[in-house]
């Protein structure tokens, strides 16, 4: 009969072989996770080192082909390996290996008070390290012994919190009279706000420029030996696209928006007006009879005399959201992902500028097959 697979381990026999039948699990190597080499073994190979000449030809000595033989055959370490006991000699003056503790895990959990406490700081403070959070933790309850990092990471998957990368919020936003004309924006109804607005009655408005490397990829991944390089289509400072573009947040099968791209010159009040004029002109014949509330920044264009007077005399409607809260803004989130769309696109990358142009166009009407209403609802409009 076979042992069992995973049989209990055996008693120490002192040098007695073991009964017939019992398996006995090999230990694996020092190079490769087992028990550290003795302590003697470690002091015959720096006597061997230091008696060949230390730093001079003590490397040497450690070079023999009798050695190099052991070495082969796991009977000797490797030479890194004497080389960090060396490393370990000078700077402790001794070579024993380490302590094996194996892993601890912690059974202790964070609950009550603590994890009131625990919410309280990544709701203030989202970019706090691990050990930030626990020191604030332990100082809020000096009774309590400091948490392990493995508690607080179970505590924060309780709590349903997931690893994101950063952002930073200007601190003009948190200005009282920014977070004041925030409120407004969201809490306060026309002309002061949004509060009530149908989302199918609102457009979102913006600008933004692509460049050509902004497709080119700064990493990847090749052989140890070999270069991380591919046929170079784009050249730094090389000319890009803006965009100016507005989205509905009309329902449907299909979303409603109106764009216009550029490779020359900024974004002047002249060009804004244009594109205002002909959006304005767009929704009279795809969306007859239906009056939108328009959305966009504090830019100083959008609240030109001129512009405001275009919007108002077509029968529409402008309210502008909040200075430094872009977060606030459903085309920032399309622009995101207009701007993760071409990245993705490195297969078939524009090598000129009006190639950027054409590959604007077809992201954007792709992109359009599917409503923009979740990227409305995303920033806070209603379902």
């Amino acid at each position: 009969m076979n042992p069992p697979a995973n049989p209990p381990p055996p008693p120490d026999t002192n040098g007695i072989r073991p009964p017939l039948g019992t398996r006995v699990a090999s230990k694996p190597h020092a190079r490769n996770g087992g028990n550290p080499y003795p302590p003697e073994t470690r002091e015959m190979v720096y006597q061997l080192w230091e008696n060949g000449g230390g730093e001079i030809g003590g490397y040497s000595a450690l070079r023999t082909p009798q050695l190099l033989e052991l070495r082969q055959q796991g009977h000797f370490p490797h030479m890194n390996t004497v080389k960090n006991w060396i490393k370990q000699r000078e700077r402790t003056g001794h070579l024993l290996p380490k302590r094996a503790t194996g892993n601890i895990f912690a059974t202790r959990e964070v609950d009550g008070q603590d994890l009131v406490n625990l919410t309280l700081i990544r709701l203030v403070r989202q970019k706090a390290t691990i050990d930030e959070v626990r020191a604030y933790i332990h100082n809020r309850n000096p009774a309590v012994h400091p948490y392990s990092p493995s508690q607080i990471h179970r505590a924060e998957k309780r709590l349903g919190l997931s690893r994101k990368v950063g952002s930073t919020t200007s601190t003009e936003a948190h200005t009282p009279i920014n977070l004041h004309k925030r409120d407004n924006y969201w809490n306060r109804e026309f002309p002061f706000g949004v509060k009530g607005e149908e989302t199918d009655n609102m457009i979102d408005i913006d600008e933004c420029h692509l460049k050509l490397e902004s497709q080119n990829r700064k990493y990847g991944k090749t052989t140890k030996q070999s270069r991380c390089d591919s046929r170079g289509m784009y050249k730094k400072g090389a000319g890009g696209v803006s965009v100016l573009m507005g989205i509905s947040g009309l329902g449907g099968e299909q979303g409603l928006q109106f764009h216009q791209t550029f490779s020359e010159g900024g974004t002047d009040m002249y060009r804004f007006y244009c594109f205002m004029e002909d959006f304005i002109a767009f929704l009279e014949v795809n969306r007859p009879g239906q009056l939108f509330c328009f959305t966009m920044d504090n830019l100083n264009i959008h609240k030109d005399p001129a512009v405001i007077d275009l919007i108002e005399n077509a029968g529409h409607r402008i309210v502008y959201r909040a200075p430094y809260w872009s977060c606030d803004g459903a085309i920032e989130y399309v622009f995101n992902t207009l701007h993760t769309m071409l990245q993705m696109d490195t297969f078939n990358g524009a090598t000129t500028v009006e190639e950027l142009m054409l590959k604007i166009d077809d992201k954007i009407h792709l992109m359009s097959m599917s409503s923009f209403r979740p990227y409305f609802v995303h920033v806070g409009f209603a379902p």
